[in-house]
């Protein structure tokens, strides 16, 4: 049910990406599938769905797929994917609350459907999507209060979901809890160098040493909630925290030419073989070789890792300028100011190297603000304009611009 739209959510992206014509029809397969599977009530997906959950709708998998069709929109502009979102939304108002997010999946990762209500609702204005914003948040495990589940993937998919929604409630409580939950759940199982922490499948006491390992799952969907926390609430230190588990754990995670991964990953991994490691790791089993046909939830939807983390590369900001978030080698063009596209290259090893190199090109003169992230390792960073040294820049907690 959810393998399909997990390998999708990155193949997408990387099929537009790479601009890979036979990639992008083999995408768009599925994408019209989806399109297609709509009913008049505004359900979409298979029908068995619709009753999977002792006769109540299981919605873990099209929040999923949502996520595909929402990136499809955004590089094709395809209006149906709105009609279809419109509809569907309109579908889940209807069922009753004792009836809406059911399952044990859909209940703790329901913050995903949350942000794409969001996503709608910013291109549409639609004031009962908050509407259905709220219902979804009230009827969703209660992350506002605590780290309510210790299940690694749920953990890294789910900790961000009080933050999501208080794009919506203004509550400072929300705003802080994702923060909470993440000190929580480094402070008591984080004694690991990557970002992450040991939950190999759970985290659970007493099992909290680097000989603890943690899902691939579990690292991509921490990727994804850090960036997604850096765009919600400007604060870089959700980047720093990204940046930690990219340029870490997830290379660990998997082989150099990235055709087999492990389904666990331990700092302290002296082998990676098919015995048994139970009970030192709670999952029993062969769970840390890199046979590349099994374990076939990481297998799945480890993909949308390194598109997603490509596509977080600038944010725009609220003043119409342009914000550096994440260095990679790359080319991307963008508007800023008063409309002007700008095309910035950007060369760089980082973070092998430390120099980063940033090439403005303008059709015309234009006037924007730039802002350059400082990584909160660096400690004396310096700026040069054209190869003259500019005004010194200091720490996060002074400009970096």
């Amino acid at each position: 049910m959810e393998e399909v739209p997990y390998w999708l959510k990155g193949y997408v992206n990387l099929a537009y990406l790479l601009r890979d014509e036979a990639m992008i029809r083999e995408a768009r397969v599925w994408i019209e599938a989806a399109i297609k599977s709509r009913q008049p009530d505004g359900w979409f997906g298979p029908q068995s769905n619709r009753t999977r959950i002792k006769g109540n709708p299981d919605l873990w998998p099209n929040m999923i797929m949502l996520y595909c069709l929402q990136d499809y929109y955004d590089l094709t502009n395809d209006k149906r994917v709105i009609e279809l979102m419109q509809a569907y939304f309109k579908y889940l108002t209807t069922i009753p609350d004792d009836k809406f997010l059911p399952d044990y999946w859909d209940t703790m990762r329901a913050g995903d459907l949350l942000l794409s209500v969001y996503w709608l609702y910013n291109r549409t204005g639609e004031p009962w999507l908050l509407e259905l914003g709220h219902k979804i948040h009230q009827n969703t495990a209660a992350w506002e209060r605590d780290v309510v589940n210790w299940h690694n993937v749920n953990f890294a998919q789910a900790f961000r979901q009080p933050t999501t929604y208080w794009m919506q409630s203004k509550n400072a409580l929300h705003e802080r809890a994702s923060y909470r939950n993440y000190d929580k759940m480094r402070g008591l199982y984080g004694q690991v160098p990557g970002g992450m922490y040991g939950a190999d499948e759970n985290a659970r006491e007493g099992s909290d040493d680097p000989r603890q390992a943690v899902e691939t799952c579990g690292i991509v969907e921490m990727m994804l909630s850090t960036e997604t926390l850096t765009w919600i609430t400007g604060d870089v230190i959700w980047a720093d925290r990204c940046e930690d588990v990219t340029f870490n754990s997830l290379p660990a995670a998997l082989l150099a030419d990235m055709k087999a991964l492990r389904y666990l990953t331990a700092p302290n991994q002296a082998v990676s073989d098919a015995r048994n490691k139970s009970p030192g790791v709670q999952n029993r089993g062969p769970m840390m070789h890199m046979n590349p046909h099994l374990h076939r939830c990481c297998q799945h939807n480890w993909d949308h890792s390194w598109p997603y983390y490509t596509e977080h590369l600038y944010f725009a900001t609220p003043d119409n300028g342009l914000a550096a978030i994440f260095y990679c080698e790359s080319q991307v063009a963008l508007k800023v100011g008063d409309g002007a596209e700008v095309t910035v290259e950007q060369h760089t090893k980082y973070p092998f190297r430390q120099d980063i190199e940033l090439i403005l090109r303008t059709p015309r003169p234009v006037t924007f603000p730039l802002y350059l992230r400082v990584p909160g390792w660096c400690e004396t960073p310096s700026l040069k304009i054209n190869g003259d040294p500019a005004l010194t820049v200091g720490n996060r907690d002074q400009s970096s611009t």
